[in-house]
């Protein structure tokens, strides 16, 4: 584990998946915010890293070229151990690279580093994805991070709400198709208030709620009920993913920062160089994505 921090916060990361593990509010009697599953009953995982794919493939599976690849869900970046580059008190940069494994499933050479960096108001992410290869390298990336709710002991978190600014018009959402994917069409989000987005755990029992605004620049997540809340600057993600765990009650919602999303519900495999969310790398160029979470 690494540890960074700064007058006002601490922060843990693990070398494997270079997945973020805590958050402390040190002025506030180190308060947590991100998720851990102590009791062993819910979600195993903290705040996972999303790469090459952000969601589940058709089949397992996705086309490349004419040719058919196996692809896990979420892509295979969070179960790797990471290389850290460079360290100070409070940022530390981590970077991955393909390997004999990743190169059966994803035939790229590439450089994904990622550096956290502590601020007076929380936590700043920054990415850089490198295409390595002589050839256009698509990919999605997602961040995944699990946010506590502490207001009733049985988990509900009903009492809890997301707000989105700005958002022009109606909050939209991709429509789900069978669980974990989309079927292709964009619908008004009828549990919506406003800019707002009532909680609940029915909400999210058949699964994500992915919103499709992409115009939002921030998103509070929040209760009356509690002083601590957390807002996710969007920076140059596109899409926000609304997730907790189905049919479980679980006392954690995640608010994901994507750049890309999962597949339309098919029989076949997606062509990932015309995937609707994918990014393309040109040979021997990077793109830099960036989001930063605030914590009150």
């Amino acid at each position: 584990m690494f540890t960074i921090e700064n007058e006002n916060f601490r922060a843990t990361i693990n070398q494997t998946g270079a997945e973020l593990q805590s958050v402390q509010n040190k002025k506030q009697d180190n308060y947590e915010y991100i998720w851990n599953d102590q009791s062993g009953k819910f979600w195993h995982r903290h705040s996972p890293i999303l790469f090459p794919a952000a969601g589940r493939s058709n089949n397992d599976q996705y086309e490349l070229n004419g040719k058919i690849y196996p692809m896990m869900q979420h892509g295979f970046a969070r179960d790797y151990p990471w290389k850290v580059t460079n360290q100070t008190t409070e940022q530390i940069t981590f970077e991955l690279h393909e390997n004999a494994d990743s190169l059966k499933i994803y035939p790229f050479k590439f450089t994904l580093a990622v550096t956290y960096q502590l601020n007076d108001q929380g936590l700043n992410v920054s990415t850089k994805v490198t295409n390595n290869t002589e050839q256009e390298m698509p990919f999605a990336l997602g961040f995944h991070p699990a946010f506590n709710t502490f207001t009733r002991s049985d988990g509900s978190f009903d009492d809890y709400s997301l707000t989105l600014e700005p958002v022009n018009g109606n909050i939209k959402f991709f429509a789900p198709g069978t669980a974990p994917f989309i079927n292709g069409q964009i619908e008004d989000l009828k549990e919506s208030d406003g800019n707002q987005i009532p909680l609940t755990h029915e909400l999210l029992d058949d699964g994500f709620v992915l919103i499709a605004n992409t115009e939002i620049d921030k998103s509070t997540l929040s209760t009356p009920n509690h002083e601590r809340s957390v807002t996710i600057e969007c920076g140059n993600f596109p899409y926000l993913n609304v997730w907790s765990q189905e049919h479980a009650n679980a006392p954690f919602i995640c608010v994901e920062p994507f750049a890309g999303l999962p597949d339309i519900e098919s029989d076949q495999p997606t062509d990932w160089y015309h995937k609707k969310g994918n990014s393309i790398v040109k040979p021997n160029e990077t793109t830099e994505l960036h989001f930063q979470i605030d914590f009150k």
